[in-house]
This record gives C-alpha cells, sequence and structure tokens, in this order.
C-alpha cells in the first residue's frame, strides 16, 4: 500500500517538496521520474513546476548528474555497449541531449572493445561453436555493435582451428 500525503486538506507548496525529497533520498531519480511520481500523487501541474523547480535550486534533482552517475554504476556492474545503455538511460527518462552527451563521457572513460572482452571473459571459455553462438548473442544482447563483436570474437574463432 503507497503512502498518501497525510493531510486531507490540499497538499502544500512544502508537503510536496518533503515528498520529493523522501522519494530522492530512497532513490537517485531524473527530473521526469520526479514529475511523474508527483503526478500519480495528485500534485498540480503547478506545483510540480515549483516542486521540481525548487528541489532544481537545492541541487537534489540535475539530470546531467544523474546520467553520469548513472552510466559509471551500471557499466561497472554490467558491461554494455552504447546501443544498450543509451536504451537504459533514455528509459528513466533523461533527456536526448544529456544521454549523448553521457555516452560520448562513459566511453571516452572506457573502450567498448574492452566492455566487451569483460563480457567474454565472464562468459567462460569458448569451446564449442554453440558456446561461440551463445557469447556473440549475448554481446549482441548487451549492445555491442557488429564491429566490436567481430574484433572480440575473432580470436576465439582462432582457437577453433
Amino acid at each position: 500500500m503507497s503512502r498518501r500525503i497525510a493531510n486531507k486538506a490540499a497538499p502544500s507548496s512544502d508537503q510536496w517538496l518533503q515528498f520529493a525529497v523522501r522519494a530522492l533520498a530512497r532513490s537517485d531519480r531524473t527530473t521526469t521520474q520526479i514529475e511523474r511520481l508527483l503526478a500519480v500523487k495528485g500534485a498540480s501541474p503547478a506545483q510540480i513546476r515549483a516542486t521540481v523547480r525548487r528541489l532544481m535550486s537545492l541541487r537534489y534533482l540535475d539530470d546531467v548528474a544523474f546520467a553520469a552517475r548513472w552510466a559509471d554504476r551500471r557499466l561497472a556492474r554490467m558491461p554494455m555497449g552504447r546501443a544498450r545503455l543509451q536504451e537504459e538511460l533514455l528509459a528513466t527518462g533523461c533527456p536526448e541531449q544529456i544521454v549523448q552527451a553521457t555516452l560520448r563521457a562513459s566511453y571516452r572513460k572506457v573502450s567498448e572493445r574492452d566492455l566487451a572482452t569483460q563480457v567474454v571473459a565472464m562468459a567462460g571459455r569458448a569451446s564449442s561453436e554453440q558456446t561461440r553462438g551463445r557469447i556473440a548473442r549475448l554481446l549482441s544482447q548487451r549492445g555491442f555493435d557488429e564491429d566490436t563483436i567481430e574484433t572480440v570474437m575473432g580470436p576465439l574463432m582462432c582457437e577453433e582451428r
């Protein structure tokens, strides 16, 4: 059961701000996620705008910083290619422009080839053609492009000979 704003009277701006701060304390969120959360809880568009402006002025809400933190955590936990990371960041509600800048910055720090090599290493030795096919599918699912997959799968294909 979700918690409702305590007063039966219309919640004040301070109450919406407190609600949003509690939500941010539980989990890092984008501006879009906070806006949706406030809307679902019954805040008016004007209350949502005011709350978001206040959160931004307090530096509690920053989509650029969110995207950078989120991308770094995601890549550390689960190496993936640019396409998958882009899809996931867009799903969080980050604007396209911020997503593109985050992708450029993230893949300057670590190459997709190195990330794909980590995935191959985690998948284990590719001793059979079936296993190599499974690894290639995994790399594709993780958002690596065909060139990167061919580059990291090349040494595995040589083992076959």
